[in-house]
This record gives structure tokens, C-alpha cells and sequence, in this order.
């Protein structure tokens, strides 16, 4: 699935994809960053890096699956990324037990940063734990867990599409 537009809306209720456009015409066709979330309830805590990506001209978009609810289509939407040749670095936004970061690095060659979100009854630490100890051979890295964690995975993510120019 790509974003023709501000919001598209899939057979799953649980995805849809919100894209920023891009403020520079020379990135057209470059790598880009995706935030992929679990959840709608998490597209708050991520208004900094999205602020970032406007000021800094860097392409970026947005989708709604949940590792838990939307598998199907997760894994549908990755394949098409692959199968399409996108070129991007993948933010994953999820909070709990953040299964999101993990599931996204296995069926996708694409660079996977994990960002746990600061929510539920240990305001984050579980999903920090759950991103950061995944088990060899599932590389995605991850950032903090506190008010800046947006920005840092936006930077972070900038650096490496940098990389690409």
C-alpha cells in the first residue's frame, strides 16, 4: 500500500496511512522514513519527530498496524514495501510489549528502529525491555524512553538516509 493522499483508509479499521509531503522536490524517488504504529493512540507521542521530518525536508509517511490485531496485513503491507524496492529507514511505534519492532525486522531487509512508548502500568519499561532484548539474528535497534525518544529516533533515522545521498 502507498499513500496517494493525506489519509487512506484499507480494508483493515485498524490501518491507515497519513503522508507528509515532502517540502524538497530533490528528495523525490530517495530513501524516506515510515513510522509504522500499533496503535492510533500512539500518534501523539510521535508529533516531534514529525515536526522534525517538516523542518529538515525529509520524506516521511505514516501507517496504522497492529502486530497483534492486523498481522495479515502488516505482513501484506512489508511485502509490498519489498516488493517495490522502497527505499526507507522504518520507525516502529509501540508500547506494552511491543511485539511491533520485532515482527517488522523479520520480514522486511529494510533498517528497523524500535521506539518504545512511555504508556500502561510501567510507563514504558516493558516495552523498552521487549525491543531492546530481542534475540540474535533480530536486528532492529531502538532508542530511549523519554520526552525526547521521538526526536532521537527522527534524528537517527535522517542520519541514515543521509547515507544514501
Amino acid at each position: 500500500m502507498s499513500c496517494p493522499s493525506k489519509t487512506y483508509q484499507t480494508k483493515s479499521r485498524q490501518a491507515f496511512c497519513l503522508q507528509e509531503d515532502a517540502r524538497d522536490a530533490t528528495l523525490a524517488g530517495s530513501m524516506k522514513v515510515i513510522t509504522i504504529y500499533g496503535s492510533k493512540s500512539d500518534l501523539p507521542f510521535m508529533e516531534p519527530a514529525r515536526t522534525y521530518f517538516r523542518e529538515n525536508n525529509v520524506e516521511h509517511e505514516e501507517v496504522i498496524y497492529s502486530a497483534h490485531r492486523d498481522l495479515p496485513a502488516l505482513i501484506e503491507y512489508l511485502q509490498k514495501l519489498e516488493s517495490d524496492g522502497t527505499k526507507a529507514v522504518l520507525l516502529c511505534v509501540a508500547g506494552l510489549s511491543a511485539a511491533l519492532p520485532g515482527v517488522v525486522v523479520m520480514n522486511t531487509q529494510l533498517p528497523v528502529i524500535g521506539i518504545p512508548v512511555p504508556c500502561g502500568p510501567l510507563n514504558g519499561v516493558d516495552a523498552l525491555l521487549a525491543i531492546s532484548q530481542l534475540p540474535g539474528g533480530v536486528p532492529a535497534t531502538t532508542v530511549g524512553l523519554h520526552k525526547k525518544t521521538p526526536i532521537n529516533a527522527a534524528m537517527a533515522a535522517h542520519r541514515i538516509i543521509r547515507l544514501a545521498e
